[in-house]
């Protein structure tokens, strides 16, 4: 589950108030609304990896959910009042071509850790 709060601070790791624009280790990602009233907090979408161009926004709403392709590039802009909350899973396949390719821009094999979903990324 992931949190959001408008009292994020500087001297804590968690709450944050914000996500910054990335893709998921996934092939797609299911987003549920939970949790306490919050202003701010918008789910915005840009385009698939290597096409950052600004799609659109998902203000979240209590116990509905988004599904999105996991190498869409999406942030969260800043929770200015109260805390939001969201239940997130990903979703990929184990076997097949996509145990050997990135999720993320479908380019580098998951054994090269050059990628963005390797570990100097993560």
């Amino acid at each position: 589950m992931a949190g959001y709060s408008a009292q994020a601070s500087a001297e804590t790791a968690t709450p944050r108030n914000r996500l910054v624009l990335h893709t998921d280790d996934s092939e797609v990602t299911l987003n549920v609304g939970l949790g306490d009233l919050f202003e701010g907090g918008e789910l915005e979408f840009h385009g698939l990896r290597g096409n950052e161009n600004y799609v659109g926004s998902y203000s979240p709403i209590l116990g509905k959910a988004v599904l999105h392709a996991g190498r869409h590039l999406h942030q969260v802009s800043t929770v200015t009042h109260g805390d939001r909350y969201a239940f997130i899973m990903w979703a990929r396949s184990w076997t097949g071509i996509r145990s050997e390719s990135c999720p993320c821009c479908w380019l580098n094999r998951r054994i090269d850790y050059y990628c963005i979903c390797g570990p100097a990324w993560n």
